[in-house]
C-alpha cells in the first residue's frame, strides 16, 4: 500500500523494559479516541489523516485510519486510504485479528490479512501478494502497534522494540526514550514524552511526541532521514471518550 499518508505512524509489538515513564494512572483502561492531524511532507501540506479507536465489545476494538490527501499528493498511488485494525486486548496484551486496507473511492480490499493466533499464522493479501507465514509472540500490524505502544506507556513501562509484520517478513524496530517538549496544540499547552524508533541499519528514524495527559496518544510524529525531515503529522484535534 505505498504512498498512503499513515507513513507507518508506529512500528509494532512489546518486549518490554522496565523503565518507568510518567502515567497518570498505570494500569488504567484503554479508552476510545478519535483523532486528526494535518501532515506534511518536505514542507508542503499534503493533507490530513484521522484515526478512530472504537471498543467492539469485551476484550475486542477497531483502530481505523482514513487519509485524504490535498494538491498533487492525490496523484500519488493509494494516498487516499482507509485502513483498518481489528484487535483483542486482554491478559495477551494486544493481538491483531485482521488487518484490511481500500482506497477511498473504490470499496475492494487492496490489502486483507488474518491473524490466527491459535495456528500462529498470518493469512491473506497484500497488494495483489498472497500472504501465509508464521506468527511470533507479539507481532503487530502497522495499526495495532500505536495501540501495543499506548498500552505500554499507560502501564508504565518503556517499549525496548517493536515487530511489525509486512507481506515481505517480520521489521524489529528498536524504540528509544529521547526527550520531553511541551506543544502548544489546538487543545492547549501540552507536555509530551519523546521516542524515537529506528530499524538497524537504517538511516530512516521516527520520532513521537506522546501526551501523558491524553493517555498517550501521540501529539505529533515526524520521520528523518539522518538530518533531513520527510514528514511530519502535527494534531489538529483529539477527543476521548
Amino acid at each position: 500500500m505505498k504512498g498512503h499518508l499513515i507513513l507507518l505512524l508506529l512500528s509494532a509489538a512489546p518486549a518490554l523494559l522496565a523503565e518507568t515513564v510518567p502515567a497518570a494512572a498505570p494500569g488504567a483502561p484503554l479508552r476510545p479516541f478519535t483523532t486528526s492531524y494535518s501532515v506534511a511532507v518536505r514542507g508542503l501540506n499534503a493533507g490530513t489523516t484521522d484515526f478512530k479507536f472504537r471498543q467492539e465489545s469485551r476484550g475486542e476494538w477497531t483502530y481505523l485510519s482514513r487519509s485524504q490527501p490535498r494538491g498533487l499528493f492525490r496523484l500519488l498511488s493509494s494516498a487516499a486510504m482507509t485502513v483498518t485494525s481489528r484487535m483483542s486486548i486482554g491478559a495477551e496484551g494486544v493481538r491483531p485479528l485482521q488487518f484490511s486496507a481500500h482506497e477511498n473511492d473504490d470499496a475492494s480490499l487492496t490489502g486483507d490479512v488474518h491473524f490466527d493466533w491459535t495456528a500462529n499464522r498470518a493469512t491473506g493479501i497484500i497488494d495483489g501478494v498472497r500472504v501465509d507465514m508464521a506468527l511470533q509472540a507479539g507481532v503487530q500490524d502497522d495499526l495495532s502497534v500505536q495501540i501495543a505502544l499506548i498500552q505500554a506507556l499507560a502501564n508504565g513501562q518503556t517499549p525496548a522494540g517493536f515487530s511489525v509484520f509486512d507481506k515481505k517478513g517480520i521489521r524489529e524496530y528498536a524504540y528509544t526514550r529521547v526527550g520531553a517538549e511541551t506543544l502548544h496544540t489546538p487543545v492547549g499547552d501540552v507536555a509530551t514524552i519523546i521516542y524515537r524508533s529506528q530499524r538497524a541499519h537504517s538511516p530512516r528514524s521516527t520520532r513521537f511526541w506522546c501526551a501523558p495527559e491524553y493517555g498517550f496518544v501521540p501529539m505529533r510524529a515526524e520521520q528523518r532521514r539522518e538530518d533531513h525531515l520527510e514528514w511530519t503529522m502535527t494534531l489538529r484535534s483529539i477527543h476521548r471518550d
